[in-house]
C-alpha cells in the first residue's frame, strides 16, 4: 500500500442539504462534527468514524456535504445538483458482518428499497440503496459462507465476465465505426 492511509473526507453538492443532514445522521449514524457558517450552514461536516492518525483528532473521517449554489468557495464551479450527470458511482461503508441482516431490516423498516449483492471473488457481501438524492450507498462486509476455494474460482469467473463484456461492447463499437 503507498503513502494513503484512509479516506479522510468525501464531499457531496446537496440539493436540499437539511434533507441530506437528516439522512445521513439518522439513517447512516454518521455523528455532527461541525457547520460553516452556524446558522443556515453552506457546508455541513459529518463524522463517518474517528482516526488514530494525527489528522483524525480533528479531522475524523468525514462526509461533507456542501451547498454548491450557495457556499462561496464552490458558487459557480458545480452544475447544480438538479442538473448534473453524476460522476460518484457509490459511497461503500464498512460494517460488521453480524449487522448485516440487521442493517437490511433497519433499511427497508424505513421504506429504503434495498438490493443485496455478494461478491464471492472477494469474499463480501454488500446492501446497496439510495439517500434522498440518489446517490448510490453501500454497506459492506466480509462475508463468511465464502470459502478460499470458491472465492478463487469467483474471481477466475469475475475476471472472465468483464473480459467478455468489453470485448463485445469493443466488437460492437467496431461495427458502427
Amino acid at each position: 500500500m503507498g503513502a494513503i492511509r484512509s479516506v479522510a473526507e468525501v464531499v457531496l453538492n446537496a440539493q436540499d442539504l437539511n434533507a441530506l443532514v437528516r439522512f445521513y445522521k439518522d439513517v447512516m449514524g454518521f455523528g455532527f462534527h461541525n457547520q460553516y457558517p452556524k446558522q443556515n450552514p453552506t457546508i455541513v461536516f459529518l463524522e463517518i468514524s474517528s482516526s488514530d492518525s494525527p489528522l483524525g483528532t480533528a479531522h475524523p473521517s468525514m462526509l461533507v456535504l456542501i451547498d454548491p449554489d450557495r457556499h462561496p468557495s464552490a458558487r459557480g464551479k458545480f452544475d447544480p445538483p438538479t442538473n448534473r450527470a453524476f460522476s460518484l458511482n457509490h459511497l461503500a461503508f464498512e460494517i460488521d458482518e453480524a449487522e448485516y441482516e440487521t442493517e437490511n431490516a433497519r433499511l427497508n423498516s424505513l421504506n429504503i428499497s434495498t438490493n443485496l449483492v455478494q461478491f464471492k471473488h472477494v469474499r463480501a457481501k454488500a446492501i446497496f440503496f439510495q439517500d434522498p438524492e440518489g446517490n448510490r450507498l453501500e454497506l459492506i462486509c466480509h462475508d463468511s459462507s465464502v470459502n478460499e476455494e470458491d472465492a478463487i474460482q469467483a474471481d477466475i469467473e469475475t475476471d472472465r465476465s468483464i473480459q467478455n463484456a468489453i470485448d463485445q461492447f469493443d466488437s460492437e463499437s467496431n461495427i458502427d465505426n
